[in-house]
């Protein structure tokens, strides 16, 4: 019978496979649900298996995300923030032979 169970992650209804997962709960600020959950929408059990595992993997990364930015890191504010690249050079690097 393993072959036709794609997973602990998923779940059959009216014969389409969903996806489910329990939002950890030291994430669940950032939902309005404790658990996610949306069709699949496929039928087949090898499918339904792929796409589950895909979708467990891009979840597990994004609350990596969420976690490092909710953490105090040590030095946090003697980080680079992102430059704007579309900025004007400054007059030093625009003026020739100058330097600050």
């Amino acid at each position: 019978m393993a072959e036709n169970n794609p997973g602990a992650r998923t779940f059959v209804k009216d014969g389409v496979f969903y996806f489910v997962r329990r939002v950890p709960k030291d994430l669940r600020q950032h939902y309005t649900s404790p658990k996610t959950a949306y069709s699949l929408r496929t039928r087949s059990v090898s499918v339904a298996a792929t796409w589950a595992d895909r979708a467990a993997q891009k979840l597990d990364d994004y609350w990596h995300h969420l976690r490092i930015k909710d953490s105090d890191l040590p030095g946090k504010h003697m980080l680079r923030q992102a430059q704007n690249t579309n900025a004007a050079p400054m007059v030093w690097e625009a003026t020739p032979g100058t330097q600050q």
